[in-house]
């Protein structure tokens, strides 16, 4: 039994224990990855960034190998003490060697940091993986796969180390020893937790089994059919067309040769290509890159093709939203041609894509950039006309021009046609004056030549 405690310590069993309130007094830190929020009290940031070096990749490898990705941040909290961590896991304080848990409903690990002492990185790894697949288990079941399921799926993801050896060795001395207990027995309450010698080991037998017989996608299938489902065995039935007895006498038909070679076979990745198609559908191409690339690494070569061929398009997406995004900078800023570059691949793009709806919205950008340069084209037509004393049409051109940068939003445009303005304004005051002093000098040389008129005019004395 100590050797159980040892390997139960790992397992985190305490998947669906409700949290209690945290204890105020701790101060939380935070530590963000791409898909995790790592909390942790000041103090302990080298123990956040050693988490925070591996999350990710646990992250990629366990949600690739089941074909489904709950939506980031997930949260994986540290707790430095006993004391707090059994606050919010009241059973640690009986149950030795609890080191974790994951709260799904809060989609949270929790892991108890003085335990994790002394345990290889391996073991400490293959906790992250157990608690994430419980969060995940419970996404795809709405909460409803039973605690044998949760704990057989989520000992399946795990990689091979010392405590999977021991695993091993107790599921043989149970099947040995005729110790095993019936699929239905081992779903009755508490039966897994009062019995983990032998459940644990079961029920990750029961379900390498199912998935190394039928496939992972199907056994996706099952945890999602548990949703809807009135138990296990409808759902076993609905999608492997077996009743559970069946499925059962097969399991274990094949157990002795599964103890003797099978166990060691790592989990077999499937993807969930309908995942990656609705995020494309929707328009997240960098997401669905991403989980096309991912999934490449370890998927079944009967999907290599389609995978690849939702990569190009999830790719060609990607740059289409680059396009689109340079576009619409170089709008902001004023540079028309830029603007129109840019937004010309967007449209190839867009259109190979067969997306209508962002067609729409280009022509709405591609009218902007022909407003901006038909402003631009309007000063330089005007600054021709103040040249060629044109100023009226010069006027009315920079005004036209103003109006189009003003509805744009162009500062810079606004303000060359505010300067050109301004200069127009100069000149015309300038010739103002100097038509003023024209008519002033005019004014002048004819009252200066009348004078002279009338001298001459007057008799001499």
């Amino acid at each position: 039994m100590a050797r159980w405690r040892v390997w139960l310590i790992l397992l985190g069993a305490l998947w669906l224990l409700p949290a209690q309130a945290q204890d105020q007094a701790v101060a939380w830190q935070e530590q963000t990855t791409t898909y995790m929020s790592i909390l942790y009290p000041a103090g302990y940031e080298a123990d956040a960034a050693r988490y925070a070096s591996f999350v990710d990749a646990i992250y990629e490898e366990v949600t690739a190998a089941i074909g489904y990705r709950p939506d980031p941040p997930l949260t994986l909290r540290i707790y430095p003490t006993l004391e707090i961590y059994q606050q919010v896991n009241p059973l640690a304080r009986v149950i030795a060697g609890v080191i974790a848990h994951a709260h799904t409903g809060r989609r949270e690990i929790s892991i108890a940091l003085p335990y994790t002492q002394g345990h290889s990185e391996d073991d400490i790894r293959n906790t992250v993986r157990h608690e994430l697949m419980h969060i995940i288990a419970a996404e795809l079941s709405s909460g409803r796969l039973s605690t044998m399921w949760q704990e057989g799926i989520a000992q399946y993801v795990e990689q091979p180390s010392p405590q999977v050896t021991v695993k091993h060795d107790l599921l043989a001395q149970a099947y040995a020893s005729d110790r095993l207990l019936p699929w239905g027995r081992l779903d009755s309450n508490n039966t897994m937790y009062n019995n983990p010698e032998v459940g644990y080991p079961q029920s990750w037998s029961m379900v390498s089994f199912l998935i190394q017989q039928y496939g992972m996608p199907a056994f996706v299938e099952f945890v999602r059919a548990m949703a809807n489902a009135s138990g296990y065995r409808s759902a076993l039935e609905s999608v492997y067309d077996k009743s559970a007895d069946t499925l059962e006498v097969e399991w274990l038909d094949q157990l002795p040769s599964w103890i003797s070679n099978d166990w060691q076979a790592q989990p077999v990745s499937s993807v969930d290509l309908d995942a990656i198609r609705a995020a494309l559908d929707a328009g997240r191409y960098a997401e669905a890159e991403q989980q096309a690339r991912a999934a490449l690494a370890t998927a079944p070569a009967e999907q290599q093709a389609q995978l690849e061929t939702l990569q190009q398009i999830a790719q060609k997406g990607v740059r289409a939203e680059s396009a689109f995004n340079s576009a619409r900078t170089a709008l902001l800023r004023g540079d028309y041609a830029s603007a129109e570059s840019s937004l010309s691949t967007a449209r190839t793009l867009y259109a190979q894509l067969e997306r209508a709806d962002v067609l729409d919205t280009l022509d709405i950008y591609a009218a902007h950039i022909a407003d901006g340069q038909r402003g631009y084209t309007l000063l330089s037509s005007a600054k021709q006309q103040v040249r060629s004393l044109r100023w009226s049409a010069a006027r009315s051109n920079i005004n036209q021009a103003a109006a189009l940068f003003a509805s744009l939003g162009d500062a810079q445009g606004q303000a060359q046609a505010q300067a050109l303005l301004n200069d127009l304004n100069r000149r015309s005051q300038l010739a103002g004056l100097v038509l003023l002093a024209l008519v002033l000098l005019g004014l002048a040389w004819n009252i200066d030549r009348r004078r002279a008129a009338r001298q001459r005019s007057q008799p001499y004395l």
